[in-house]
This record gives C-alpha cells, structure tokens and sequence, in this order.
C-alpha cells in the first residue's frame, strides 16, 4: 500500500440507538486492515465511547444532529508491512456546542461509581487523540490514530 485508503465514511443520526450499526459497520471496514482480533475490538470499543460522548456531551438532551465518521488505513514511512500502517479516525459533528481540548477528560479512577470513562478509555486504546479545530463557530472534529502493531 502506497496510498492512504479510505475504509469508512458513514454520517449518522446522533442517537445510542444507531451505536450497534455504527459499531457492525466499523468491524466490517476493518475486518481485512491487518490488526490482531484484541487492537481491533479495543479500537471499536473506543471510538463506540468517542461516539457516546459526542452524542452525550456536544449534542445533549436538547440538540438533534448527524456525525460522520471517517476511517483511513495509512502507510508507513519504510516498505509497508501491517506493522507500519495505522488507522485515522475522525469524528464530526455539527453541534451548536464548539468543545475544547479542557472538556475531555475522565473522572478520577479511583472514584466508583457507573459512567465517566469513556476519555479514559479512548486515551489507553488510542494512540493518539487530538480535537482538530472545525471550520465555523459550531462543531467539532475528533481525529484518533492507532499503530496496528501496538495493542
């Protein structure tokens, strides 16, 4: 592979109810990306999360809307093997609410209690995660990248 490779584009409505399609659908595109069966149900549980918050937090009780995620297998920098190609993803949203950078992150671990660890999640699995400035004053774009060598 010398070329990036688009494996998904998908825009759906932001709701918990699309979560299984949107999680059937990313399994499919990654099925033949090279990574063991671990790294990619990790990378599906993580960018499940990445969707929850974004349905959860940007969107809200009170806002309806779509996120379009995009997933791109990437060379390497040497002769390519699957140890050196990573994947990309990137989730967009078109909520009124613009996050930052400050807004994501997971509660203290040590602190029991049910939800809140989505980020935390996200960041042990990922292997980088960065919010990309969006065009505009709305909306927000969350790119993730995963080395397929590395669990």
């Amino acid at each position: 592979m010398t070329a990036t490779q688009r494996l998904l584009a998908y825009q759906f409505p932001a709701c918990a109810e699309q979560m299984g399609s949107v999680r059937l659908k990313l399994r499919e595109a990654l099925k033949h990306c090279g990574g063991s069966e671990a790294v990619l149900n990790n990378v599906v549980l993580a960018v499940g999360e990445a969707c929850m918050n974004i349905i959860q937090h940007a969107y809200g009780p009170n806002d309806k809307g779509d996120i379009v995620l995009e997933v791109d297998l990437v060379p390497g920098d040497e002769p390519t093997t699957s140890n050196q190609c990573h994947l990309v993803f990137r989730l967009t949203d078109f909520a009124k609410h613009k996050s930052c950078a400050g807004e994501m992150r997971s509660r203290p671990l040590d602190e029991i209690r049910p939800g809140g660890l989505g980020c935390h999640i996200i960041n042990q699995v990922m292997d980088e995660v960065v919010l990309l400035d969006s065009p505009g004053s709305s909306g927000n774009v969350l790119q993730m990248r995963k080395h397929l060598g590395r669990n």
